[in-house]
């Protein structure tokens, strides 16, 4: 019941969103979002939100599943196809028009709707926004996939030396982080060793560890959907002075960021904080993608936290720190950690020992 009364919350918050948009009814189609609102989690299936009322519009594969992870939502099964049974469940709930969101429908999805007579209109993803503020049950499971990625990590630790292979160590986190009880890693872990490092995105190659590597380590676990996404960077051995200061100073920056971040604060001005910390020692050029991004049901969300953001920090967001530098032909350092925004500051949800 707990569960029924936590999208049945959510549903209605959206309708409160609709009407002070004047949206008559709302058409849902990212499986992010139908999961958000239903707790539906099968690969086929949509809902349309009016006022009042909602249905969930899924195929016969799921009809058992929707009622069981469904219960608060009345569920169509669609009899021909998608598109046809969306059409129905618009004309059950008496809506003329149906608001979508612009980025999730093709145009040939998008005409086959006109073709069956309705009318749509674009607009930006309401629910999305909803999702870049968490509520405790979100925060929960963010925490467990957190806990669950941590633990997995520090058994790792030990298979971390010379003669490990990037491939190994990746398989080896993976199946930690299965045997935590995430039914998947929450994305292709990076493990970047020497000069891949300097790659802020590395696949993971078949390169063997040396004494002196920088080892950068990215990965995440799950918790009934929600993600967890940290960084961090090892030094196989004694560091060298320059692995130290690059270490160091993506740290400052990191904790530039987090001190900032607080409800109110632009998300470009909390991507400053990080950057022009780096920008003073002269690595600008080094530092090229954005200081964090949200994470929930998709490990990349959000707000972005970049100096192109438009968004303004809020009060519930959970989203990532990770300024890096990476020096092509030397390597790289990233320092990854999770921030819960709450209406004072900030919490640092991450544990792991941020030391070289």
């Amino acid at each position: 019941m707990k569960k029924v009364r936590t999208e049945i919350s959510r549903v209605a918050a959206l309708q409160r969103n609709m009407d002070a948009r004047s949206i008559e009814a709302l058409l849902v189609t990212r499986h992010e979002n139908v999961r958000y609102l239903t707790g539906f989690t099968g690969s086929s299936g949509s809902v349309v939100v009016a006022r009042g009322r909602w249905i969930l519009i899924t195929d016969f594969r799921y009809k058992i599943q929707a009622a069981a992870e469904a219960p608060g939502s009345k569920a169509i099964i669609q009899k021909k196809d998608h598109v046809t049974a969306i059409r129905d469940a618009a004309r059950r709930l008496g809506a003329e028009t149906l608001w979508f969101d612009e980025s999730s429908l093709s145009i040939d999805v998008v005409r086959s709707f006109k073709k069956l007579g309705l009318r749509l209109k674009g607009t930006n993803d309401p629910v999305a926004e909803m999702r870049q503020r968490k509520d405790k049950v979100e925060l929960a499971k963010i925490k467990l996939a957190i806990g669950r990625a941590e633990d997995s990590f520090r058994a790792l630790k030990r298979f971390i030396k010379p003669g490990a292979s990037e491939s190994e160590l990746g398989l080896k986190l993976e199946m930690l982080i299965r045997e935590q009880g995430s039914r998947r890693p929450a994305f292709d872990s990076i493990v970047a060793s020497g000069k891949n490092g300097a790659m802020p995105h590395a696949s993971i190659t078949g390169r063997r560890l040396r004494t002196g590597d920088l080892v950068t380590f990215d990965f995440g676990a799950e918790a009934d959907g929600y993600c967890s996404d940290i960084t961090r960077t090892l030094c196989v051995g004694r560091p060298s002075p320059r692995q130290r200061y690059i270490h160091d100073l993506v740290l400052q920056a990191q904790e530039s960021a987090i001190k900032a971040a607080k409800p109110g604060i632009r998300c470009a001005e909390l991507d400053l904080h990080a950057r022009s910390v780096i920008s003073k020692a002269g690595h600008s050029k080094h530092f090229g993608h954005a200081t964090g991004h949200g994470v929930g049901l998709m490990v990349h969300e959000g707000p972005t936290i970049s100096a192109l953001s438009k968004g303004i920090v809020e009060d519930g967001m959970v989203f990532t720190v990770e300024p890096g530098v990476y020096i092509a032909g030397w390597g790289g350092v990233r320092i990854e950690d999770m921030v819960h925004v709450t209406a004072h500051g900030n919490r640092v949800l991450t544990s792991l020992p941020r030391e070289l």
